[in-house]
């Protein structure tokens, strides 16, 4: 891996914890941003870049059943106590909070759907 190769790796790296830590901390981007004086557009440019590197889209006109796959522990974002499953649009956040009833409904109604 060239040098470039590996500062981007790094710097995507050091924006989603930027990112997860916005999240964690409930501010809205702006807030976050201005508290943390980095300029939005550069938030906004990064969190793109981990989107598209993560969740590609799929090209306008194709059909394609999407099938979930397994992100490697080294892409992986670190988030304490919390489960997110995406799958094209659809995305689950399962975390501490989330009742484990309504989490095996959840799970039902998305097998029967699955079916």
């Amino acid at each position: 891996m060239d040098t470039q190769k590996i500062t981007h790796e790094m710097r995507l790296k050091h924006w989603m914890q930027i990112i997860v830590q916005r999240h964690k901390s409930g501010l809205t981007v702006k807030d976050f941003c201005e508290q943390q004086d980095i300029p939005i557009k550069q938030y906004y440019y990064w969190q793109h870049k981990i989107r598209l590197r993560f969740a590609p889209a799929q090209a306008p006109g194709t059909e394609k059943e999407e099938v979930p796959t397994l992100v490697p522990l080294s892409a992986a974002v670190p988030v304490q106590d919390s489960l997110i499953v995406r799958c094209g649009a659809f995305s689950l956040e399962v975390t501490e909070h989330t009742s484990e009833r309504l989490l095996q409904k959840t799970l039902l109604l998305l097998q029967k759907v699955n079916a």
